[in-house]
This record gives C-alpha cells, structure tokens and sequence, in this order.
C-alpha cells in the first residue's frame, strides 16, 4: 500500500475544490516586508495551494495546517 504524500493530497484537495492560486497585491506586499525583515520564508506553489484552499474556506484550517506541516517535514526528509 502506498501512502499519498501531503502535496498529493494538497493538490487533489485544490483540484477537488477548483481552487487555484490567485496572488493578491497584499500578497506581494507580505513576500517584499518578509523579505526586507531578512527572512527567507516565502511560499512555494503548495504553500500558495494552502493558502487559496483557506481563502475559499474549502478546507477546515486544522486540517490545512497539519497538511502544511506535513509537507514541510516531507520537503525537509527529501
């Protein structure tokens, strides 16, 4: 049996919901004041996946975030 990693289940989550990443201008203004704070923690497309599914309240946030976190621990194992 294989298991479905987090990004698979994110991406069928987004596709399920007909969710896609639709970046903001306050997006752009959160990615330049992080930036300038010299942290390197700017999203990647999952990442952005995550955040539209809340946006569009597709996905409860408990859920999204232990995703989110498992992604991360995924991406840091590889």
């Amino acid at each position: 049996m294989t298991t479905k990693t987090a990004e698979t289940i994110i991406r069928e989550l987004a596709a399920r919901h007909g969710v896609a990443v639709q970046r903001t201008a306050l997006d752009d203004w959160a990615d330049d004041a992080t930036r300038l704070s010299g942290d390197d923690g700017v999203l990647d497309g999952v990442g952005e996946l995550v955040v539209a599914l809340r946006r569009a309240q597709a996905v409860d946030g408990i859920e999204l975030t232990r995703l989110h976190s498992r992604y991360l621990d995924e991406q840091d194992a590889a």
